[in-house]
């Protein structure tokens, strides 16, 4: 088996582990508590880490932001005093994620730093560790370690923000996702077959999600390109509708993302117009309306469950949603015949290509 899909695999007992340790979430969110905002900052990965990252810490009171480690080095928000910053890196030994770490110190805000064991990241005022190292390029249980931990971060921090009712949910969560996790993993079977249509096909693959699952959309695509090597993309769901949607063909395979929330009745908008379209469907999650659901009766429209998450707030969702997404991108890559852990570099001229600049 691959270290891909080992790692995925191990990802419900990863969580168990995490949520038996709670001191550094609760020093982090002692720290944030008194921020007047709160940035975070990542990169790939990271930075979809991040993005779920502000919609936790935005459901426990914070005014939190997400920001591309290039971008918050590069092109710089001014940084005062009260605020806070999370950066949040696999191994910690990323260029720009560690001169967004060094610009933060040097600017004498509250700094935070999530990352796995056995860390090269340095300076961080409170330092949290998440899992051992993933054994892939493909990164899967390192992006799960990090959402468990900014979500132990956003239930302390609700707690100290006064919001019990958030806090509750947060906790109560947490503690379900590991069970779920095992539910989800138990029924790959049903994302091997997507996998191996869509690659006998050659078709490919749209990913689309809103809220906090706007990046498990890009999410996914990474993954499955990174693994596979097939052409992918992720959207944010009213993004798709303004322009992608007249690029998406009868051959194609989409894989909206949808659960209970906010989106819904959006989501249905455009589950409807794909059927006018007639591209294949691949639901994560559940039909948004009575109406999307009869329409899992047609040939190429297909829903992988996500279990009774009923208790999960939207924002812990992603911990969830990702599995899925994580298995296809190592079944595509086993129908393809690539090498979902060696990032290509068991290839000469992407070696080289690699050489050319310093990550």
């Amino acid at each position: 088996t691959t270290g891909l899909y080992r790692s995925i695999h191990a990802q419900p007992e990863a969580v168990r582990a995490l949520l038996a340790d709670w001191d550094g979430p609760a020093q982090a969110a002692e720290k944030l508590a008194s921020a007047h905002r709160i940035f975070l900052s990542g990169i790939g990965t990271s930075f979809h880490a991040a993005t779920v990252g502000e919609y936790l810490l935005r459901y426990a009171g914070a005014d939190a932001w997400a920001l591309r480690s290039f971008e918050f080095v590069h092109y710089p928000r001014p940084l005062r005093a009260d605020d806070g910053v999370i950066v949040v890196s696999h191994r910690g030994s990323k260029l720009h994620g560690n001169l967004a770490l060094q610009r933060a110190v040097e600017s004498g805000v509250r700094t935070v730093g999530i990352t796995g064991r056995n860390t090269k990241m340095q300076g961080a005022g409170i330092l949290i560790e998440t899992v051992e190292q993933d054994p892939s390029s493909t990164h899967s249980i390192s992006y799960v370690g990090a959402l468990t931990r900014l979500g132990q971060v956003a239930a302390r921090l609700a707690a100290l923000n006064g919001h019990s009712h958030e806090a509750h949910k947060l906790d109560q969560g947490l503690k379900a996702l590991p069970a779920l996790m095992e539910d989800v993993l138990s029924r790959e079977q049903e994302v091997r077959e997507v996998a191996a249509e869509a690659v006998a096909h050659a078709r490919r693959l749209y990913y689309i999600g809103a809220g906090p699952n706007a990046v498990t959309a890009p999410e996914g695509a990474l993954k499955a390109k990174e693994a596979a090597y097939v052409t992918a993309e992720g959207f944010e769901l009213e993004q798709a509708i303004h322009g992608p949607q007249v690029a998406f063909e009868t051959e194609d395979v989409l894989i909206p993302i949808s659960v209970r929330g906010a989106a819904q009745s959006r989501m249905a908008d455009f589950l409807l117009a794909t059927s006018e379209i007639g591209s294949r469907v691949w639901l994560i999650g559940e039909a948004p309306t009575a109406e999307t659901a009869e329409l899992f009766k047609r040939e190429g429209w297909k829903q992988f469950s996500l279990g009774n998450y009923a208790d999960l707030p939207e924002e812990l969702t992603p911990l969830l949603t990702v599995l899925p997404v994580q298995l296809l991108a190592e079944f595509l890559a086993a129908a393809r015949g690539t090498n979902a852990d060696s990032f290509r570099g068991d290839q000469e001229a992407y070696k080289r290509a690699g050489a050319r600049f310093r990550i």
